[in-house]
């Protein structure tokens, strides 16, 4: 459920609902936009997704135009008047891991495509919130390399969706949200494999980076879903936007190297000289070593090679 504004708003995501054909429908007070496989090609397997608005939610979907998409039945899109932008909900059921399985991995790269094609076309502006089962797996150890997609805060190992999801997320600039946020290990998964009795977390929120501090909080509740026949644990995430201005970071100015010294055979000859010095650390991995090198490499150029400070 998602506070998205100062007056509440609820709205659920809904992985695998197993409902044929797109629509809209009403009960109440909520407002339920589904999407699944055409109601004449029935299969085993319907996936379907599916998106519930209460009142105010379904007041600020309507105040921008009842904008919704039913994309596959596995991708379901809404649009959300909110203040200060505007919030653009998918709700998502990703194909389960493919285990080395050439057809499977078709696939989930045919989703991904889908899924690629679909953030492409959202307004730059907008909060982006992908919600649902991926069916994926990450790791506490792409904490160190992930560049803040990851969080510290994990149960599993990463498999083959795992990798596909975190290069998406690489790709498109978002946070995998669930994983900043560290609760008691029955709060954090929501699934538990039916032949290993292991738990795993497999439901994600993932927002675009640059509104990851409007995500206050992403904690499961086991007993929310006992009634409606379900595997998997409720993901409950709290939004709220900081409407304050932050104090703008000063930008540092680019520099320039200097094109003459780039071509003078001494500075270069000491350039290499000094890089030839530079000593490893043995005990840093293979990114940490990449890291230290390209800022040492960085630091040096424009040491030996000087710069010009462009306005």
């Amino acid at each position: 459920m998602k506070q998205l504004k100062k007056h509440r708003i609820q709205v659920a995501a809904i992985s695998e609902t197993c409902r044929y054909d797109s629509g809209v429908d009403t009960i109440g007070d909520y407002t339920i936009l589904h999407s699944g496989l055409p109601g004449d090609n029935k299969t085993k397997q319907a996936h379907g997704v599916a998106i519930f608005l209460d009142r105010q939610a379904t007041g600020a979907w309507k105040n921008l135009g009842s904008i919704w998409e039913a994309i596959s039945e596995r991708i379901l899109l809404v649009r959300l008047e909110s203040k200060p932008v505007n919030v653009t909900l998918i709700s998502t059921y990703f194909p389960v891991n493919p285990n080395g399985q050439k057809g499977a991995a078709e696939s989930v790269d045919a989703f991904y495509n889908k899924l690629q094609s679909t953030i492409e076309n959202i307004s730059k502006e907008d909060m982006i919130l992908i919600m649902g089962d991926f069916n994926a797996r990450v790791a506490a150890q792409q904490h160190q390399t992930a560049r803040g997609i990851i969080g510290p805060h994990t149960v599993d190992r990463i498999n083959e969706n795992g990798q596909r999801l975190f290069h998406f997320c690489s790709i498109n600039d978002l946070v995998i949200c669930n994983t900043f946020f560290q609760h008691k290990f029955a709060h954090m998964v929501s699934w538990m494999h039916p032949g290993n009795k292991k738990w795993h977390i497999l439901d994600y929120i993932q927002v675009n980076r640059k509104f990851r501090f409007s995500v206050e909080d992403v904690r499961v509740h086991r007993t929310a879903t006992g009634a409606i026949g379900t595997d998997h644990h409720l993901s409950r995430t709290k939004l709220k936007f900081h409407l304050r201005s932050r104090r703008k970071v000063m930008q540092h100015k680019n520099s320039q190297l200097d094109k003459k010294k780039l071509k003078n055979d001494d500075f270069i000859k000491i350039f290499q000289n000094e890089l030839t010095k530079r000593t490893t650390n043995t005990s840093s991995n293979i990114d940490e070593k990449y890291n230290e090198f390209v800022h040492y490499t960085k630091n040096l150029s424009e040491t030996i090679f000087g710069t010009r400070q462009r306005m």
